[in-house]
């Protein structure tokens, strides 16, 4: 066993920042690191389980390595290396995560194991280099054996406080504030800063210096991180750095809500790009539309000539609920996204009061700067709240709840549940209707998730109708994964004919400008949907994400 390095006042003084900056910028890069997995993997149980799993076992590794290390050779200069190499590894992944996820995808290993892989290979060797600044610090500070278990907890102790620290400041001020590839950058600088501080310390001015050169780099590289607004972005450049349109997975296939896209993988101009409490939001537009994308799926779509036109159709075939309750003037929208249903249900209906629910106030925002959402008025008002949240707080009741909050591969569980369905149907004025929109198919390996929500609605209403939103006569494939409107009532179900005759009353009486839905109402589900096989989703059990991707 070696005997350690003498250790001077200052860095004594220093030892205890650089183990506190080491523990923040760890939990700052996990937090992070969701974001960058999630254009490409979405924000599922998966990837958080993979993200834990893997800084927990970087953390058990990093300790066990870095008290070997400490062992053999105490050195301040041991410490000043690994907040060093730290810094290199940190910088590395804003780097090299493209090229990793476009190996990963390739390989397209399932659901589960290629976040896991990814994150592997992204961020295992950071997590377990930070993870061995600890139990160098603490064999250089110890002064004597009767004193280490003392030096050990304060020191742990300061490490995770110092991640405490990292993960409220990224998670509610960095992130939102500066991006994801910054906040990335802004960790590894400070991780050279402590290193120049202890290299000043040990009078190493060549080696301080060095490191305070590239923590100052990195500080000029923070601004270079992304496209500037109303740049030309290519396919490669949207794949690289924003969500990514291409498909990711050959079990799950990414359809951008049932339109015709063709064609818009490259050609992009940026609007606005910024990582939200929620989400990593982009707008973009091509050559005749704009598009909303969360994570790793697009959202919404507008056409620029024309802003009420119908850019994908399952937003039109939320309106069906207005066949089975033609009547209804007072409707609740949950999601907000682009606008495309509250803004053209208040264009349409001169008589229907719209309130609308988001929970992300900067997709509010964006939806009045970018997609033509009408300011608030006695007709259209928009809540900042979870929608689940907002019906629990008040006693208003609607004719028509429409849900617009599915994603992709993310299912909000707990507005899947059989507790919200309840408090659905508590809310429905009576003879009241809820339509969600869902993502799954209505038959085969992929439908599972759709019929656990037929079997949970069926449980609280009486009526449940199931409309596909098919992208033409010839795809019907009930075993493709795509948009599907769930109706619940309980009123008795409507026949076809009956259905078609309110709807082009309606349109005739009410709202000349709504949709043409003769083949929303003609593609309706006739046939007995089974659900023995899946749950009733509970607040107590509810796995949307494995019943989705399997």
């Amino acid at each position: 066993m070696s005997t350690p390095q003498t250790v001077g006042e200052r860095a004594r003084l220093a030892l205890p920042c650089a183990v506190v900056l080491s523990g923040a910028v760890l939990l700052s890069l996990e937090i992070a690191a969701s974001r960058v997995l999630a254009p490409t993997f979405g924000s599922s149980l998966f990837v958080w389980g993979s993200l834990i799993g893997v800084v927990l076992a970087g953390l058990a590794l990093g300790y066990s390595v870095g008290g070997a290390l400490a062992d053999r050779r105490p050195t301040l200069g041991l410490l000043i290396a690994t907040l060093s190499v730290g810094a290199g590894l940190v910088l590395l992944v804003p780097i090299a995560d493209g090229v990793v996820i476009d190996i990963v995808t390739g390989w397209d290993v399932g659901p589960r194991l290629n976040p896991l892989l990814a994150t592997i290979m992204l961020f295992a060797l950071p997590s377990v280099v930070l993870a061995g600044v600890t139990p160098i610090a603490v064999r250089l500070r110890a002064d004597s054996v009767e004193h280490l278990g003392r030096t050990a907890g304060r020191l742990f102790s300061l490490s995770t406080l110092g991640s405490i620290a990292g993960t409220f400041a990224t998670a509610f001020w960095l992130l939102p504030e500066l991006g994801t590839d910054q906040v990335i950058v802004v960790g590894a600088a400070c991780l050279l800063v402590a290193a120049a501080v202890l290299a000043v310390s040990a009078r190493a001015v060549l080696v301080a210096t060095a490191l305070g050169v590239a923590a100052v780099g990195c500080a000029f590289a923070i601004g270079s991180l992304s496209p500037s607004v109303g740049t030309r972005l290519d396919a490669s450049q949207l794949e690289n750095w924003s969500p990514v349109y291409r498909q990711r997975s050959k079990r799950t296939p990414q359809r951008l809500a049932e339109a015709d896209v063709s064609g818009i993988v490259a050609g992009f101009t940026l609007r606005e790009a910024r990582d939200t409490r929620y989400h990593r939001m982009v707008v973009v537009d091509d050559d005749n539309s704009r598009f909303l994308r969360f994570d790793n799926s697009f959202q919404s779509g507008m056409y620029l000539a024309d802003p009420f036109r119908t850019r994908f159709a399952y937003t039109d075939y939320l309106n069906v609920a207005f066949a089975y309750a033609p009547r209804a003037t007072r409707v609740l929208v949950i999601g907000l996204g682009g606008a495309a249903v509250p803004k053209r249900l208040w264009r349409d209906f001169d008589d229907v009061h719209v309130d609308v629910v988001e929970l992300d106030p900067d997709v509010v925002t964006a939806a009045r700067r970018w997609f033509a959402l009408p300011p608030d008025d006695e007709r259209l008002e928009v809540t900042v709240s979870d929608g689940r949240r907002f019906l629990e707080a008040t006693k208003e009741r609607w004719d028509v709840i429409m849900i617009d909050a599915f994603y992709a591969d993310g299912v909000p569980f707990h507005l899947t549940t059989l507790e919200f369905t309840e408090l659905l149907r508590e809310r429905l004025r009576p003879g009241g209707i809820v339509a969600t929109n869902v993502i799954g198919a209505i038959a085969g390996d992929e439908s599972r998730l759709t019929r656990a929500v037929v079997k949970t609605y069926r449980s609280v209403f009486p009526t449940v109708e199931l409309h596909p939103v098919f992208d033409s006569d010839t795809d019907t494939d009930p075993t493709i994964t795509r948009n599907l409107i769930v109706v619940a009532t309980e009123r008795a179900a409507a026949t076809e004919a009956r259905l078609a005759a309110e709807w082009n009353d309606v349109r005739r009486t009410r709202a000349p400008t709504a949709p043409k839905l003769a083949v929303a109402i003609r593609d309706r589900v006739a046939e007995p949907i089974d659900t023995d096989d899946v749950p009733i989703l509970t607040d107590g059990y509810a796995p949307t994400e494995a019943l989705l991707l399997g």
